[in-house]
């Protein structure tokens, strides 16, 4: 692979410069513009995805400005460039909107006095007690949780997005959970099926894969609860809602996750609704564009979507005419919170136009050289990028410090130590 230097360093605005001026030239003397595959300039970039939630399950309230930062402080300085901030807490938000509700915004009183509480106790590390309750304590101080993220990540020298997971469905199955929004309960009409329904082969592939990896039954019983997109109101919601952050928030761009959760439409319909996606996948690109007119600097457009593209035009989603018609800046194909087969990069990029930049998601893994083997994997087919997906959750899943020193090693082929093999 051709060497693509990082954005933002001084290689990259140099090549970018070059670039223009030799452009600029011919254009000035009236010559063809005829550049190759290989003179085309595509952004490398290395994200860091954060779902936001684990910054605040941990510290015992009242948590501080300070303390937030640490999180982004941990990945500044590394080779990341690319920082992703997920604003919410399943459906509802981790910041007071008027488009849809904070979490905890319908709890009574005497439930918030429960929650703080309990919510320092040794015991509550991790919980959602903990989150509501340093939540409320920084919007209480007159902070907006999230803009405190997106201006630290920026004041840190990183490219800021707002990643949006558009069909959050965790713990739809709970009768009292905090988890769902007020339309989602509002409209059991609204949803791709009904609880107990199954879940049908290609989705036990797509979140499934290996034989030896179990679907959790908890799980894929969330699935017939997603909300369905071939309904206009659900799509107008998403819409408002992404509305609202671009508006909110001095971000560089809004990256769409389909991954988390893959589904949208009932779950033998998904091909007849391709048309249905990519015309709103117009509508959020003239949103952002919109809101970058009005910012006076452009506002970009991502998506994070499946693993092959047989597995994405199955569920409804069709990345390469979104590529094609110039709806998205950039593409991360992905596994569903595993890596267990190399993402084949050449069959998407056969189909992407020259010069659209394609990064590959780096799901958790256990242990650093599994982490490097899939870095230098990607790398290897051709990855502009990459993206590391859910790479803190050791701290509450095993009680470990996550890999932070690989994040001076992922990002660039030639940094990355693998392990000699064994005789």
């Amino acid at each position: 692979m051709n060497y693509i230097p990082p954005l933002g360093s001084s290689l990259h605005r140099q090549a970018h410069f070059i670039h223009t001026l030799f452009v600029g030239a011919l254009i000035l003397f009236n010559l063809p513009v005829c550049v190759s595959a290989d003179e085309v300039q595509r952004t490398r970039r290395v994200i860091y995805n954060n779902d936001g939630v684990n910054m605040f399950i941990d510290v015992v309230p009242p948590m501080t400005p300070e303390d937030l930062y640490t999180y982004v402080d941990e990945v500044a300085d590394t080779q990341v460039t690319t920082f992703f901030m997920d604003p919410q807490y399943c459906m509802p938000m981790l910041y007071p909107g008027e488009v849809t509700e904070m979490i905890g915004s319908d709890m009574t009183d005497e439930q918030w006095a429960e929650v703080m509480r309990v919510a320092p106790e040794p015991d509550k590390k991790g919980s959602i007690e903990r989150a509501l309750a340093n939540l409320r304590g920084l919007v209480d101080a007159g902070h907006d949780p999230v803009g405190l993220v997106v201006e630290r990540a920026k004041a840190k020298g990183m490219e800021v997005f707002i990643t949006f997971r558009l069909n959050e469905i965790h713990d739809v199955h709970v009768d009292d959970t905090l988890l769902v929004s007020r339309f989602w309960r509002a409209h059991p009409e609204w949803r791709v099926g009904e609880e107990g329904d199954e879940i049908l082969p290609k989705f036990q592939e797509i979140i499934g894969g290996r034989a030896d990896y179990k679907v959790s039954p908890v799980v894929a019983s969330w699935f017939p609860g997603a909300l369905n997109f071939t309904v206009p109101e659900v799509r107008a919601l998403r819409l408002a809602e992404l509305r609202e952050v671009c508006e909110r928030f001095p971000i560089d761009g809004i990256d769409l996750d389909f991954q988390r959760f893959p589904i949208y439409f009932p779950q033998d319909q998904g091909p007849e609704h391709i048309d249905t996606m990519t015309g709103w996948m117009r509508e959020v690109r003239a949103m952002a564009r919109d809101v970058g007119d009005k910012r006076g600097r452009p506002l970009l457009v991502s998506a994070r979507v499946l693993a092959t593209p047989e597995q994405n035009r199955s569920i409804g989603l069709d990345p390469a005419a979104w590529a094609d018609e110039g709806l998205v800046d950039f593409l991360v194909v992905s596994h569903y919170l595993r890596n267990d087969f190399p993402l084949p990069l050449a069959e998407f990029r056969k189909l992407m136009p020259e010069g659209m930049p394609l990064y590959g998601s780096i799901e958790v893994e256990k242990d650093r050289d599994s982490f490097r083997r899939v870095a230098d994997t990607l790398w290897k087919n051709g990855a502009d990028g990459v993206l590391l997906f859910n790479f803190f959750t050791s701290r509450h899943s095993r009680n470990e410090e996550p890999f932070l020193d690989l994040l001076h090693e992922l990002g660039d082929p030639s940094t990355i130590k693998l392990a000699e093999p064994e005789d």
